[in-house]
């Protein structure tokens, strides 16, 4: 019996798109980027009213990060929220600048998907500019039919050089 499951589940890996995380789809690829640079942008702008609407609102939303001095993680939307309410603010708006994403990874399984990519940021603090770099990676789900963020994690990468 379990060897009959398991050719029935290696039968439907090998046959079946969503299982591989295959995407056929542009379509998709392209509302997964909107959303992602969308969320980056809202947040560089210091717009917490936009950014918030590109995340799933459940307690088991994780958000992750690290830089050289430290990292901070949050889990709920709740947590995540509150803090985000403290530095997604207007006055941000021009003390980082989003210098693209590229090397985008995207893997689609159904209703969810799995994004890897890199970032490139400049900030800006007292007259000085520093370029820094970012491994990101976020895993989305779709909510009646629009695609949200679930998890998000990003690694200042250029920092620990």
């Amino acid at each position: 019996m379990k060897k009959s499951l398991f050719i029935l589940f290696v039968i439907a890996l090998f046959t079946c798109p969503s299982l591989k995380g295959q995407s056929d789809n542009p379509n998709e690829e392209a509302a997964i980027k909107a959303v992602i640079e969308g969320e980056i942008k809202a947040s560089f702008n210091g717009d917490y009213t936009t950014w918030e609407g590109f995340f799933v609102h459940e307690p088991y939303v994780v958000w992750m990060q690290g830089w050289k001095e430290g990292y901070a993680c949050w889990k709920g939307w709740q947590d995540i929220s509150n803090s985000a309410k403290t530095f997604i603010k207007p006055e941000r708006k021009g003390t980082s600048i989003h210098n693209g994403n590229n090397d985008y990874t995207i893997k689609v399984y159904g209703a969810v998907a799995f994004v890897s990519f890199k970032c490139k940021i400049t900030r800006i603090s007292e007259g000085k500019s520093n370029q820094d770099e970012a491994m990101e990676a976020r895993l989305l789900e779709k909510h009646d039919g629009i695609w949200k963020i679930a998890y998000l994690s990003s690694i200042y990468t250029a920092t620990y050089k």
